[in-house]
């Protein structure tokens, strides 16, 4: 009977499944004391959510890594995140949506071995186009902010954020 259930497609209905990739445009590393340019660079996400019609919620994780522009220093951000989707459904194949999603992120410096963690958040805006019956195109934009982080080698607080351009797929089952 398990096996029936979960062999069946009804059991994975309004499920989807996404992947992205993009630029990470990284505004200024601002650190007391010592505020640096940061290089753009990729950005990548992927997420497991349900579509319940005109919105949807996923689970998703992300990655990027920026380098201090005119020193050798790098940092990365490892994201957990729970978003939410407001899809406008229309009559064509174009679904415009806005976004919004909350999580943890898991900060690594290349100047220290340990890793400071903190909450982040992200807003953003980006249309689907349905491609056929299950796969849609994703062009999004997203602003993400983590909020508390502090150095893990001084404990001065860091303000940073990045705007991200991603274009991906998603396929509902």
């Amino acid at each position: 009977m398990l096996i029936t259930v979960l062999g069946s497609a009804s059991a994975f209905a309004n499920t989807y499944v996404s992947a992205s990739a993009g630029l990470g445009l990284p505004n200024r590393w601002q650190e007391t004391g010592y505020t640096t340019d940061v290089d753009t660079n990729l950005a990548i996400n992927g997420a497991i959510g349900y579509d319940f019609g005109s919105t949807r919620l996923e689970a998703a994780a992300g990655y990027q890594k920026h380098d201090h522009k005119n020193t050798s220093d790098d940092f990365s951000v490892l994201s957990f995140m729970a978003n939410g989707y407001y899809d406008f459904h229309g009559t064509s194949n174009v679904t415009p949506y806005l976004m919004a999603g909350a999580g943890i992120g898991s900060f690594n410096v290349s100047w220290d071995t340990r890793n400071t963690s903190s909450f982040i958040w992200q807003v953003g805006a980006g249309m689907g186009i349905k491609i056929d019956k299950n796969l849609s195109f994703d062009f999004g934009y997203r602003y993400l902010k983590p909020e508390g982080l502090v150095c893990p080698t001084d404990e001065n607080k860091i303000t940073w954020s990045s705007n991200n351009f991603l274009v991906g797929l998603r396929y509902g089952f």
